[in-house]
């Protein structure tokens, strides 16, 4: 049997308005008393995913920004950040194409700059398009008309403390244009970047991936991969999938992350599919 569940948060334990069911929460506990050790691997930030997540979910580390920054409970064990002239030469490009943006500190919340303000908020007004799902939409919504943290320009320390970039677009030929732009600029100064819908991509440092935090935090506790069950649904997933026992990808998962899994959940994270995967699995 699994000593570990990871799980990623959204289109996996996030509900489509990016809430968690009280019957997923109550069963990882359930699983937690049984000895099971409980681990969250998101591309959210720490302020993000605590943004989302009950206080009584049970999760005793989380691998956040797609590996970027590591916690044993409350204690950071491991922190990486962009070098400082890349963030400042994607963000002139982002700019320039009016692409929709979020820096993404090592501590504290999600910036922008309000120079940008005007073109943000043109690109998610109107109805939800067919192309992005709902909860990256009302996220979107969120940070800009709520919790965004608005600068008028960013010192050179704050560029060096930037540990993820997110990008969005809800035009998919936009961002796929953006993705090829991506892999000739990481031709010049390396860094590796993913997406978890076709709506967006995140640019974390080389090498960083929530594979690299998983194995960071499983030294950590003194547990084994191969005894590590993964859920995922994103393209973000594919680094853990590959070094876990065993991995599930989410119903709702595109084809092409499910053709990478070893299983598939019964339902969607919209039907509850992890908390239905895990009580068919443990009992």
């Amino acid at each position: 049997m699994y000593q570990t569940v990871m799980t990623d948060l959204d289109g996996t334990v996030l509900t489509p308005v990016n809430t968690v069911n009280a019957e997923l929460t109550d069963y990882l506990k359930i699983l937690r008393d049984r000895g099971v050790r409980i681990f969250a691997v998101t591309g959210r930030s720490l302020s993000e995913a605590q943004e989302v997540l009950p206080t009584d979910f049970p999760i005793e580390g989380i691998v956040t920004a797609n590996g970027m920054s590591v916690y044993a409970g409350t204690k950071q064990i491991f922190q990486s950040a962009l070098p400082g002239q890349l963030v400042a030469k994607l963000l002139h490009r982002a700019e320039s194409e009016q692409l929709y943006y979020q820096l993404h500190p090592s501590s504290g919340g999600k910036i922008a700059l309000t120079r940008d303000r005007t073109y943000f908020e043109e690109q998610i007004g109107g109805d939800q398009p067919e192309s992005v799902s709902e909860n990256e939409w009302l996220s979107r919504k969120k940070a800009v008309f709520g919790d965004m943290i608005w600068k008028e320009d960013l010192s050179a320390s704050e560029q060096e403390a930037i540990s993820k970039i997110y990008f969005f677009s809800k035009s998919v030929a936009k961002m796929d244009e953006w993705k090829t732009e991506l892999a000739s600029l990481s031709d010049e100064k390396p860094f590796d970047y993913f997406s978890s819908s076709h709506s967006n991509v995140e640019v974390n440092a080389k090498d960083i991936s929530k594979a690299s935090g998983i194995r960071i935090l499983l030294r950590y506790f003194h547990l084994s991969p191969e005894s590590a069950l993964v859920f995922g649904d994103g393209e973000n997933d594919l680094p853990m999938f590959q070094i876990a026992g065993h991995a599930v990808a989410m119903k709702n998962a595109p084809d092409h992350i499910k053709e990478q899994a070893d299983e598939v959940t019964d339902f969607s994270y919209a039907e509850n599919g992890l908390y239905h995967f895990l009580k068919k699995t443990f009992g």
